[in-house]
C-alpha cells in the first residue's frame, strides 16, 4: 500500500534527517514514485510527519505493554525497559523518530505533536502503575506508594531520553546504572515483621 510505503519511507528520512532537512522528493524517491503522487495520499510535508506520531504512539505503547508486566520479575522487567531505550535506539528508525519528536519537534508543529504525547505519557503511567501495583515493589522499606513509584520510574526514563539524546550511549549507560542503584535502594523489601515473644 502506498500511504504505509510513505510513511515507512518518512519515518526513515525524518529519523536521520530531521523534519527541516526532509524533502517530499527524496521520500517520493525512496518509494520509487513522483514527489506529486505523493499528494494523492497526504495533504502536504506535514501531514506525512503527523500521521506518524499515533503509529509511533501505538507501537510504544504496545512494547511497554509487553515488556512491564509485573509479578515476581518486575525489576527484571523495568531495568529492561530502561535499558531498551537505548537498545532500541541504536537498532530502529521507529525509534529514533519517536526520540526526535519527543524532545526537537518540528516548532510549527509542536502543539499537534505534543498534544497525543501527552496523552501517551498517562496511558504509560496506566501501564507502570499497573505493573507496580501487582507487584512485590510494594510495601517496601521506604513505606512508597506505587503511585510515588510510578512517577519516580517515568522520571528515570525522561532523564535516561534526555541522556542519551544529547550525550550519547556512554553517558547514557553511566546515568542508567546511577539512576538504577538508587530505584532499587527505594524499592528494597520491608523487613519481615519481628517474631512474637512468647
Amino acid at each position: 500500500m502506498t500511504a504505509s510505503r510513505l510513511q515507512d519511507a518518512a519515518l526513515a528520512r525524518f529519523a536521520r534527517q530531521g523534519f527541516d532537512a526532509t524533502s517530499m522528493a527524496e521520500i517520493a524517491a525512496d518509494v520509487g514514485i513522483k514527489k506529486p503522487s505523493i499528494y494523492a495520499h497526504f495533504r502536504n510535508k506535514d501531514a506525512l510527519y503527523l500521521s506518524l506520531i499515533p503509529l509511533m504512539i501505538a507501537a510504544e505503547l504496545d512494547y511497554a505493554k509487553g515488556v512491564l508486566q509485573g509479578g515476581a520479575q518486575i525489576r527484571t522487567q523495568l531495568h529492561a525497559y530502561l535499558q531498551s531505550i537505548q537498545l532500541r535506539f541504536a537498532d530502529s528508525f521507529r525509534v529514533q523518530f519517536w526520540m526526535r519528536a519527543l524532545y526537537t519537534p518540528p516548532g510549527h508543529l509542536y502543539d499537534q505533536v505534543m498534544a497525543p504525547m501527552h496523552g501517551f505519557m498517562e496511558q504509560l503511567e496506566a501501564i507502570v502503575l499497573a505493573a507496580i501495583s501487582e507487584s512485590s515493589l510494594v510495601p517496601n522499606a521506604q513505606q512508597l506508594s506505587a503511585e510515588v513509584l510510578t512517577r519516580t520510574y517515568l522520571g528515570l526514563i525522561d532523564c535516561l531520553q534526555v541522556e542519551l539524546t544529547y550525550a550519547g550511549p556512554a553517558k547514557f549507560a553511566r546515568r542508567l546504572q546511577a539512576v538504577w542503584a538508587v530505584f532499587e535502594a527505594a524499592t528494597a523489601p520491608a523487613p519481615a515483621p519481628a517474631p512474637l515473644q512468647r
